[in-house]
């Protein structure tokens, strides 16, 4: 896959603060920045994580076959030549941009960014621009997919090692265009830097990764940065935050939104209904399009709003968007029902693990159901995550569910029950109940709920993994739902 060059050539667009001639002109035949994927002639890029330092592993790069490295310092005795840049994991994201030959450049990209909403979004866009006739590929948090390909997905937006890789196949397949997530995390680490986006879409944004984010102030300001990189901006005219980037010229820019004023307006809008969406889609010129959906809640409508307005800022026909995303059927983890249409109880699964996703879920299940239906809500908290939602999460559960079940979600490094702790301390009501097996807090919520009983088990949707201390561990949310009600079925029949 690798394009054999010069170590010049691989270091174009980089910033470097010196290298010899000598260096810059040797030919490598590979670079990477795992040591287990060193070979013969290769580049080792020495990047500072948060764990483990790349530095110091430049001696079993050059033992590796490594002939050169790319650092921040140069360490004592170091056994190959270096190339020294002010920050390796910016550099990376050129170097391997280059290393496949600039394959980003071979198609449109449409980042997607924002607290919540990216996945929808970029699956309906993927959707709607297949249906136009168009080669497309999708990356994002559930999976990353092109031309028949499926890979599956570590994060919201890949390390430029497999990012650029994966562009390299995309334009080997002759993709003509990418949607795809961008996190804050991907615009503040550089990955995408040499990504120029033909639109970017802002979907909103609401206190999350605070505990990488100094504030919201920084976390608002880089994502921010990826409309400097866009050709045509669209801003949710809804959110504080993405208002007030729509209008600092960042590039030209369009909003969206249930608010009148804006260039792509929902009239009309229903959604609080659990079976979906339906409003009146209106365009600056005074022309409009009936839209409907079986996706449900008020923030589908901002999630099928920015995909298709994306869709007509790119000259898809109206026609064929409306009907994708009429015929979309959602995405996996996102508001989805685990239970048969007419069972007497439903479950419903979401990927909500945000204040603002736990509060807008909530309010479409709470504005769906009977006074007479009961809502319960199964979540908790990942570790070593930001702290500071967990109070939030759980005075939002506990005010807005008939009934709370409070439990682990992704303990890492962390005991489950002081994360557990943190949540509670935010809960005044007392109306929860704390199990810390989150397998068996859905076999207490499946096999306690009573007719027409509205079950929420959030925070995990898509994933199939438990994080704990002991390590990453296989966990099925959707078969330990189907497990729990097999056995209440099978109690009921005796």
């Amino acid at each position: 896959m690798y394009t054999e060059m010069k170590v010049r050539e691989l270091l174009d667009r980089v910033s470097v603060i010196s290298a010899s001639d000598e260096l810059l002109d040797t030919e490598i035949s590979g670079v990477t920045s795992n040591t287990a994927k060193v070979g013969k002639n290769f580049v080792f890029i020495a990047i500072s994580g948060t764990k483990f330092d790349g530095h110091d592993f430049i001696s079993a790069a050059a033992e590796m076959g490594a002939v050169c490295a790319v650092v921040e310092r140069v360490p004592e005795n170091c056994p190959i030549p270096c190339a020294v840049v002010e920050n390796t994991r910016l550099a990376s994201a050129y170097i391997f941009s280059n290393a496949f030959g600039r394959p980003e450049q071979s198609m449109k990209i449409i980042g997607v960014t924002g607290t919540n909403g990216k996945t929808s979004t970029v699956f309906m866009l993927e959707r709607i621009f297949s249906e136009a006739g168009y080669r497309t590929a999708l990356l994002g948090t559930v999976k990353n997919m092109w031309c028949g390909r499926v890979r599956e997905s570590s994060m919201t937006t890949p390390v430029p090692e497999e990012l650029y890789e994966m562009f390299a196949q995309m334009r080997d397949e002759s993709v003509e265009y990418l949607f795809m997530e961008v996190s804050s995390h991907s615009l503040a680490l550089g990955r995408v830097a040499p990504l120029e986006f033909e639109v970017g879409i802002y979907t909103n944004l609401t206190p999350e990764h605070l505990d990488f984010h100094p504030d919201m102030e920084d976390y608002a300001h880089t994502k921010e940065t990826m409309f400097k990189r866009s050709k045509i901006g669209l801003f949710c005219a809804d959110n504080e935050y993405t208002l007030a980037a729509s209008k600092k010229g960042l590039c030209e820019s369009y909003t969206f939104g249930i608010s009148e004023n804006c260039d792509f307006c929902a009239e009309n809008a229903c959604y609080s209904s659990v079976n979906g969406i339906k409003y009146g889609l209106s365009f600056k010129s005074g022309e409009s399009i009936e839209i409907e959906s079986s996706m449900a809640g008020k923030f589908s409508v901002y999630n099928t709003l920015g995909a298709l307005a994306c869709a007509e800022l790119l000259s898809i026909d109206r026609q064929i968007a409306a009907r994708a995303i009429k015929d979309f059927e959602g995405v996996p983890g996102r508001i989805e029902r685990l239970t048969p249409e007419g069972h007497p109880f439903s479950v419903f699964s979401d990927y909500a693990h945000s204040p603002d996703a736990l509060e807008n879920i909530l309010q479409t299940l709470a504005s769906s159901k009977d006074r007479s239906q009961r809502l319960t809500v199964l979540f908790g908290c990942g570790g070593d995550r930001d702290r500071t939602k967990r109070p939030v999460m759980g005075r939002i559960a506990t005010e807005l569910a008939d009934f709370a079940i409070v439990t682990s979600d992704n303990s890492r490094s962390e005991e489950p029950m002081d994360i557990i702790s943190e949540i509670v301390s935010g809960i005044k009501k007392d109306n929860y109940k704390v199990i810390c097996s989150r397998r068996d807090a859905i076999a207490y919520a499946v096999e306690n709920a009573i007719s027409g009983e509205i079950i929420l088990v959030a925070g995990k949707g898509h994933e199939n993994y438990e994080i704990t201390k002991d390590g990453k561990h296989p966990f099925d949310e959707k078969s330990e739902v189907l497990k729990a009600l097999e056995k209440r079925s099978g109690k009921e029949t005796r």
